[in-house]
């Protein structure tokens, strides 16, 4: 008999595939004003795409069939990538590899998709037990150890806890009923597809499994080192297992490691121009981890790309914002093209690459979320779940192992997403990964906790600092600060906007509002930038406040702090609130940024309103207070890139912020990572900041976008409907939303609905409410308040 892998794709009938044509030629039709050119591309593809689906019938593939193409997918990798890996892990995973699906032959699994087995209906309701079980009770310790050098009892426990859970189910099964079922429907079909007799199953393997998935969350104790060998072998195993599921010979696509391309093309980008210390650093180090300091324009971007040296990494940075800037640097400023994106909104950014002559968007974004490519740029949400032990996870971790992490701005996160990050670095470097932390800023509360966590300087990581550095600092006196105990005086702002560039930081929306309605009625030349614009019209002021900032004009910017890390923008003066030292430094980048000119005045003016300070706000009390206090030795002298560095090393000294939240919620945090049993977390609550939001859509937008809301709802309850048109509508869907936090809420706010766009009979098709807030914004102006919480529209624009 013969034996397969996956169930036979389903063939349209000449019917099925007209009448699915027509319904996108629908679609088609009825969104056409509201589509862009590359989307009705998309489409257009779709259809003709819809029409070719019988012309070559998918043959099914045979469980032997599978398993040799995940051992050539693994076997190619390793010619490639095997000098990361010893010859032991080597061998651990190509038999993961070959044995992980023997479980498959059980006649259960075969009644449900085996041709020849299509008369015994009788068996298929009969409740199996998972195929990965299975296959963990084939094989003997003996049988292992005769097939692996120095093979011991802790490779066992963690090669077969990887076989067994390489599918995340849940686990209620005893070694006596996974015997019963084995000896009753699986010993003949898996001694007759190996060609050799199985007499018996080691259920006794069961004991060795490092923990069950069963809702038990007693207190985990385990080696790291056979917890980091599971990590790999799972993880390396997911990664080959995907990527020929889906398809694919290769796990890993256009490896860089002997060509260097994006390094040459970095020292092209280089040439002529004089190699700053940081870049130089870092490419004469590119084989040790590194953490280094340099003030903006030290050039940290190409000294971190150059520390790659052409081997596979990811550019991580804390908003997505920063994170697609990065990205297209890379592929536009570098002229490098394999390079993906990958965060929450990815897939929109490939549907908007149009005529690039690759892969198609659906491609792009299936082979960013499999690691494929030789760079990557994400935010850290999306590589770090495996910290929180969730079953799914471990594919992050084993391909950090041969990668290498540069992690920009790690200052610019909150104590959970920190503690994250350092737990994170910890597991990567004892598996042999390599890390490189690049920053203006590097407070020494980081440099504690890394060193508490195993990771110290001159021994885990080399340390270099080149804000004092002579030919880096004489270019970078940027700043000289006034702080004021006040509000923010308006009309000094209204005035100077008329003859300069002028920045307003704000701690909240609501405040940055206030101070735009005001500021309008003072000078005409005001604009509005915060996190409650939906995401159409933030992408807009966000290319338009860099756009000003390049260009010759004057005229007034109120922000608040998503401006501190994302964006690259230059301003003459800036007027702030005072917030946490942290902040405070990365909204100084923001002011005479690339040093243009010697502040001879004040350039920088603090305003300590207390604004957003208190225990459950934005910024802690204690760190505010120390901020400020100490940022008063600075007043009115040029404040040069050291004194920041020694400003940050004051704020946060150890022993003076020990009792502060901020401290001691990393310190929790490292705790619990460190205690987590696996699969406590599933693979959708391993999240990696902590926010709680929901997303919405203002009645005002929804109203004038009414035609795309009805058309596209009822497009993704189609179960059939192609993904990347699913996938279109939802992106259509997206630029017309925002989040709102919800983190000091219980429950939804009243203005905002309870039930999601789209939803019938408590069936939802998308995550989107109505709110019923005032949204304000001119398209060809680019000016508005944006969404206005408390404040409620009605559907005739009567404001209540």
């Amino acid at each position: 008999m013969e034996y397969y892998a996956k169930s036979k794709k389903k063939q349209l009938s000449a019917e099925e595939q007209e009448k699915r044509r027509t319904e996108l030629l629908d679609v088609k039709e009825a969104l056409w004003e509201e589509l862009e050119t590359n989307e009705l591309h998309l489409l257009d593809e779709c259809i003709k795409n819809q029409g070719k689906a019988s012309e070559k019938e998918e043959k099914q593939k045979t469980l032997q069939e599978h398993q040799k193409d995940i051992v050539q997918c693994a076997e190619r990798f390793f010619e490639e990538y095997g000098q990361y890996f010893s010859e032991k892990e080597k061998k651990l995973i190509l038999e993961a590899c070959r044995i992980h699906d023997w479980g498959k032959a059980n006649r259960i699994f075969q009644a449900m998709l085996n041709p020849e087995m299509a008369s015994e209906q009788q068996i298929k309701a009969i409740k199996q037990i998972p195929h990965g079980y299975l296959s963990a009770v084939t094989v003997s310790k003996k049988e292992l150890q005769n097939k692996v050098k120095d093979f011991t009892e802790e490779d066992f426990r963690a090669f077969i806890t990887s076989v067994y859970h390489h599918h995340a189910r849940e686990d209620g099964y005893e070694g006596s009923d996974i015997r019963k079922y084995g000896e009753k429907y699986y010993l003949r079909e898996i001694s007759e597809y190996l060609g050799q007799e199985k007499t018996k199953l080691y259920c006794s393997n069961m004991g060795s499994l490092l923990f069950r998935n069963n809702g038990y969350s007693g207190k985990f104790i385990c080696d790291l080192a056979v917890w980091n060998e599971y990590l790999l072998i799972k993880g390396m195993l997911n990664k080959f297992d995907y990527a020929v599921s889906a398809g694919y010979e290769e796990a890993e696509i256009e490896c860089d490691i002997k060509e260097k391309r994006l390094k040459k093309r970095i020292e092209n980008f280089l040439e002529g121009k004089t190699v700053r210390p940081a870049q130089r650093f870092m490419k004469d180090h590119s084989r040790e981890n590194l953490i280094m300091v340099a003030p903006t324009g030290s050039g940290k971007t190409e000294a971190a790309l150059l520390w790659l040296n052409g081997e596979k990494g990811f550019y991580t940075l804390p908003l997505k914002v920063s994170s697609n800037a990065i990205y297209f640097r890379i592929k536009e400023n570098y002229g490098y093209k394999n390079a993906a994106i990958l965060h929450s909104d990815s897939m929109a950014m490939y549907l908007r690459e149009d005529g690039e002559g690759e892969m198609a968007a659906g491609i792009k974004q299936e082979r960013a979320k499999m690691l494929a490519k030789p760079i990557t740029v994400c935010t850290i949400d999306q590589l770090f779940k495996f910290v929180y032990k969730a079953l799914g996870t471990e594919i992050f971790a084993a391909t950090l192992k041969y990668s290498k992490l540069i992690i920009d701005e790690i200052q610019s996160y909150d104590p959970q997403s920190i503690a994250i990050i350092i737990y994170g670095l910890k597991t990567i470097y004892e598996m042999g990964g390599r890390f490189a932390i690049i920053t203006a800023t590097f407070p020494p509360v980081l440099k504690y906790f890394l060193e508490q966590n195993g990771l110290a300087q001159e021994k885990q990581y080399q340390f270099a600092d080149f804000t004092g550095e002579k030919s880096t600092s004489d270019r970078m006196l940027r700043h000289k600060i006034k702080i004021r105990p006040s509000e923010i005086d308006l009309d000094e702002i209204a005035d100077q906007g008329k003859k300069r560039k002028v920045l307003v930081i704000c701690n909240t929306v609501s405040r940055a509002q206030k101070i735009y309605g005001e500021l309008l009625n003072k000078n005409e030349s005001v604009y509005l930038l915060h996190s409650r614009f939906i995401r159409r019209d933030r992408n807009l002021l966000e290319r338009a406040i860099m756009d000003f900032s390049e260009s010759d004009e004057t005229g007034i910017w109120v922000t608040t702090q998503i401006v501190e890390a994302s964006l690259d923008i230059d301003f003459d003066v800036l007027y702030t609130e005072m917030c946490t030292a942290d902040s405070l430094l990365q909204r100084l980048g923001r002011c005479n940024r690339k040093g243009r000119y010697y502040p001879e005045e004040v350039n920088v003016f603090v305003y300590d309103n207390r604004n957003g300070v208190g225990e459950n706000s934005i910024y802690e009390p204690d760190l505010y207070d120390r901020s400020l206090k100490i940022l008063e030795k600075y007043e009115e002298t040029v404040f040069t890139e050291e004194q920041k560095t020694k400003y940050m090393s004051e704020v946060y000294d150890i022993e003076a912020i020990k009792k502060t939240k901020y401290f001691k919620k990393i310190q929790e945090c490292l705790e619990r990572f460190a205690e987590i049993p696996p699969a406590e977390y599933s693979l959708q609550e391993a999240e990696v900041r902590d926010i709680k939001s929901i997303t919405v859509v203002p009645d005002k937008i929804y109203e004038e976008n009414q035609k795309l809301f009805e058309e596209g709802v009822s497009i993704l309850r189609q179960s059939h409907t192609a993904k990347e048109v699913k996938d279109m509508i939802r992106i259509k869907f997206q630029d017309l939303t925002l989040g709102i936090n919800l983190k000091n809420c219980f429950g939804l706010p009243d203005g905002i609905d309870r039930i999601t766009v789209g939803e019938k009979d408590g069936r939802k098709v998308t995550d989107i409410h109505r709110t019923q807030f005032k949204y304000e914004f001119d398209l060809i102006k680019k000016t508005g308040k944006g969404l206005i919480l408390g404040e409620k529209q009605d559907s005739e624009n009567i404001f209540l």
